[in-house]
């Protein structure tokens, strides 16, 4: 008899299904849970005027999105038309990914504060 087997063996029908129905609870929560981290944001222009106008991009990561996260950002236009986001390093990854949420990856680059 394999390890798994035994497992089931012991659990027996009821507790099998109860490992089951609770398996597809998390998962469910897992999918549906909101996540957004700007409550009721929705950019107010899309990619392609972004990309002709990143001064725009700036302004509205610095007005609506910058407030709602943690931790000191800041944001600049360089040269090459993108927009660089630097972020504190203890909140690096959960504010970029909130910043994707919103925004494409081709306007933006990241970098952490020193």
């Amino acid at each position: 008899m394999s390890a798994g087997e035994d497992f089931v063996r012991r659990i027996r029908p009821l507790g099998c299904a109860l490992f089951l129905i609770l398996a597809v609870a998390v998962t469910v929560l897992c999918f549906t849970l909101n996540n957004d981290p700007v409550k009721g944001y929705e950019a107010p222009e899309d990619t392609a005027y972004y990309a002709v106008h990143p001064e725009a991009l700036a302004a509205e990561l610095e007005e609506h999105i910058f407030p709602a996260l943690e931790g000191d950002e800041s944001a600049q236009v360089t040269g090459d038309g993108k927009v660089l986001v630097t972020l504190e390093e203890a909140y690096y990854y959960p504010s970029r990914g909130a910043i994707l949420q919103y925004f494409d990856t081709s306007l933006l680059e990241f970098q952490q504060a020193e």
